[in-house]
């Protein structure tokens, strides 16, 4: 059996270090097979790397995804969510296990509706054991939702919290301070269709003011900046 190819994407070096002993020890102790394991630290290393294998004929086999990286202009990636559709358009094939402290039902739904991914561990769940597991599920083709992740399932999300790219992208350049008439040297909007996206964040995040700044805190607290 020829050895996996995994990507492990966290903005935190000491998580991915950590991440990588785990695996390292699993395959050494047979749980898991032989692996090749890369990181990166920010989406637009991330997405190099993603490159750089299909210009090599290469595949990963998993991503490992944290939801909060830096976000990448160039890339148009704003979030993990983001980095994650772009796997799913590049790498069909490749399995993706999101990780994440947070328990934001507004978010954790949009990434299960919008990126679908074969595994979401909340880190509160995370130790080596469920780590383990979570990685042999998934490679079995088997789904894998850490215990606070189901339970959240349960509670049923509000699907009025749905956000996709566009969203993310507008709400990203707002909160730098871009003015709504510029908005469209950046989308390719009118100024009719930017109002009228900002009046749907609006009635999705339950922000009755029409501030702009209650739109960016609110979108903070959720986690989608």
């Amino acid at each position: 059996m020829r050895s996996l190819n995994i990507l492990i994407v966290d903005d935190h070096p000491l998580t991915c270090q950590g991440y990588s002993i785990i695996l390292n020890n699993a395959v050494d102790e047979g749980q898991l097979p032989e692996m090749n394991i890369d990181t990166a630290f920010t989406s637009h290393e991330a997405y190099i790397k993603l490159k750089e294998l299909q210009s090599n004929a290469k595949k990963y086999d998993i991503l490992l995804l944290d939801i909060l990286i830096p976000v990448s202009e160039k890339d148009k990636i704003y979030s993990g969510e983001d980095l994650g559709l772009l796997v799913r358009k590049l790498s069909p094939q490749v399995k993706i296990i999101v990780q994440t402290g947070l328990l934001d039902n507004h978010l954790l739904y949009s990434v299960f509706t919008n990126l679908n991914p074969e595994g979401i561990i909340i880190k509160n769940d995370l130790d080596e054991v469920t780590f383990v597991q979570a990685i042999n599920a998934v490679l079995a083709n088997v789904p894998y939702y850490s215990n606070t992740f189901v339970k959240l399932i349960r509670n049923q999300f509000p699907k009025k919290y749905i956000l996709d790219a566009h969203d993310r992208e507008l709400l990203y350049l707002l909160s730098k301070g871009v003015a709504s008439k510029d908005i469209p040297k950046y989308i390719p909007w009118s100024l009719s269709k930017v109002e009228k996206r900002k009046r749907l964040l609006r009635k999705k995040l339950g922000v009755e003011d029409k501030n702009v700044l209650s739109l960016i805190n609110k979108a903070k607290e959720a986690g989608f900046l």
